[in-house]
């Protein structure tokens, strides 16, 4: 703290005999070491300067680097990368701001940045991506500079408004009166229920694609402040149970699983303050819960949990091709916000309660307020992926449907 309180006094003394651009360059200069210094960053660039402006300043530079034990190196011909303008560097300087060994990555990145064709625009995501890594950007992050600066685009760029899980079973008559009956979900149309605000599971009979011998390969969570009401209510409605309720004080979560008329599992549950859902909980806490036709019983959001063998793999794709952000990392399961109360689990399946499967009973869908602007997309640039002009089959077999939020598109 004190040395920390020294280097800002250093830099107070410094504005005293700067001008305004002066003071304006080293104030943010000072920042981003800190920054540096404390592993928010793992490399920071100082913004472009003329080469004389950077000599005027360096050896203040380097005084307040001294004073942060960070590391500078100057940089006067940065590479272009799709994070930032083509010009934003051009004929000025960069200053890097770094510790250990990161100036050796960026001297690799460099290298490789180099050689690269302009043409090729996988080759220029993917060693973007890696700049962005390397200056501590979060995913999210950067795809934002790669939707400023390029032809990128994510699913999320055109507006995810819904989320359905749509399951498959042999007694569909027998499945539709559970759900509308035993758990009281209100209904969307004949066969859609609803679960939170912008949650839905549809229920299917068994087709040639979903076939009664199909894995399920999914779960559902119901979240809910409703554990010991909701966990009596199943009692009494003799619903098979998979995991009994066994709350645990100091634990992330709380729940029990049920099963289904079809051998799905549902995963009744509700998350609490601890150090991997500190970002979930901000966001359920915005979230208002649906009222099912069970007196005083309801639910505010549903994870549907999908079961993978290369869980990086499948991090990758949700993360750059759908543009979702990580809420809440559980190790092996990482879980993924769809909608305001929507999420996906991905869940390491050595671990899961089910297990991977390339033909399994479950799809997915997501509605778009841009479905023209999706499908045009995807006939260039999802080309691996795309099926149908709407349908993305992702790395491990898993379908998802994208569709209009206005069916007359």
């Amino acid at each position: 703290m004190l040395k920390w309180f020294l280097a800002f006094f250093g830099i107070v003394l410094l504005f005293n005999s700067c001008d305004t651009k002066d003071h304006q360059a080293l104030t943010a200069f000072g920042v981003y070491c800190e920054m540096v210094a404390n592993d928010a960053k793992p490399v920071a660039f100082h913004y472009p300067m003329q080469t004389d402006e950077v000599n005027a300043l360096w050896n203040d530079f380097e005084g307040i680097a001294q004073d942060y034990d960070v590391a500078l190196y100057r940089e006067e011909n940065l590479p272009n990368s799709l994070l930032f303008p083509d010009d934003i560097a051009k004929g000025k300087e960069v200053v890097l701001i770094y510790k250990g060994n990161r100036l050796h990555q960026y001297l690799q990145w460099k290298e490789d940045a180099l050689v690269i064709e302009s043409k090729d625009f996988k080759a220029l995501e993917a060693n973007s991506r890696r700049l962005g890594r390397l200056l501590g950007y979060s995913p999210k992050g950067i795809n934002e500079l790669l939707r400023k600066n390029s032809a990128y685009r994510d699913l999320t760029s055109f507006k995810v408004k819904e989320q359905t899980t749509h399951l498959y079973y042999a007694d569909l008559e027998g499945a539709i009166s559970f759900y509308k009956n035993t758990l009281g979900l209100h209904q969307k149309d004949s066969s859609t229920f609803q679960i939170s605000s912008k949650g839905y599971i549809q229920l299917h009979p068994f087709d040639e694609k979903h076939t009664i011998k199909d894995p399920k390969s999914t779960a559902i969570a119901l979240l809910t402040d409703e554990l010991a009401s909701w966990y009596a209510h199943v009692q009494r409605e003799d619903i098979p149970i998979k995991y009994t309720y066994k709350p645990r004080v100091g634990g992330p979560h709380d729940g029990f699983v049920a099963i289904d008329p079809g051998g799905y599992l549902l995963e009744f549950e509700q998350f609490k303050q601890h150090p991997e859902n500190e970002l979930f909980m901000a966001v359920l806490s915005t979230v208002r819960p649906v009222k099912t036709k069970i007196a005083d019983l309801d639910f505010y959001g549903t994870i549907t949990w999908t079961y993978h063998n290369d869980m990086l793999k499948m991090q990758r794709f949700y993360e750059q091709r759908l543009g979702y952000e990580l809420v809440a990392d559980q190790g092996w399961t990482k879980i993924y916000q769809t909608t305001n109360t929507t999420f996906i689990g991905l869940v390491d399946e050595k671990r899961g309660m089910e297990d991977y499967a390339d033909q399994k009973a479950v799809e997915l869908e997501w509605k778009v307020s841009n479905f023209v602007g999706f499908r045009d997309y995807a006939k260039k640039y999802l080309i691996p992926f795309i099926q149908n002009d709407s349908i993305l089959v992702g790395p491990e077999r898993y379908t998802y449907r994208i569709s209009p939020e206005n069916q007359d598109e």
